[in-house]
């Protein structure tokens, strides 16, 4: 599975993509637009949605390679809605849960009901935010780890 932070596999992400139908200009122009829309509420729900979104993720062929990345997303996303991480911007946040709502969006750029295809739009979205949004992700990473690794002794 594939973590972001090696921009020569964000790259070839990007090009597959761009061959079937989407640019990454395009894919960042629908991630701003998704993202300009979420509120704290839309978090909490997209939290109440993570079954579901990872089915998405773990059964589309096309979205697969990004399991690890989603599967932290949720775990940001629902430590922000506990208020126990709240250290990630929330342009970071908004970028995404708006990429996750890109998903289940079915008439997108590419609609989903289209073989094989349509969600090569949703792979294009999701890798554009995760390239953007990659430093604050690694932050938050190594935060949980942290955590992990710290017994309390109390």
């Amino acid at each position: 599975m594939m973590r972001l932070g090696n921009d020569d596999e964000s790259e070839d992400i990007m090009a597959e993509e761009h061959k079937t139908g989407i640019s990454e200009e395009e894919a960042a122009e629908e991630a701003k637009k998704y993202s300009r829309k979420v509120s704290e509420d839309d978090v909490a729900d997209m939290v109440g949605k993570e079954d579901k979104m990872k089915g998405f993720f773990k059964n589309v062929e096309v979205l697969k390679k990004y399991w690890d990345d989603v599967c932290d997303i949720f775990e940001l996303l629902r430590d922000r809605v506990t208020g126990r991480y709240t250290e990630t911007p929330w342009s970071t946040i908004a970028a995404l849960t708006g990429a996750l709502l890109y998903v289940l969006t079915p008439l997108d750029v590419i609609p989903d009901f289209i073989p094989i295809a349509g969600f090569i739009d949703d792979a294009a979205v999701i890798a554009v935010v995760l390239k953007l949004s990659g430093g604050d992700l690694a932050r938050y990473r190594a935060w949980r780890k942290e955590q992990e690794n710290t017994v309390d002794v109390g």
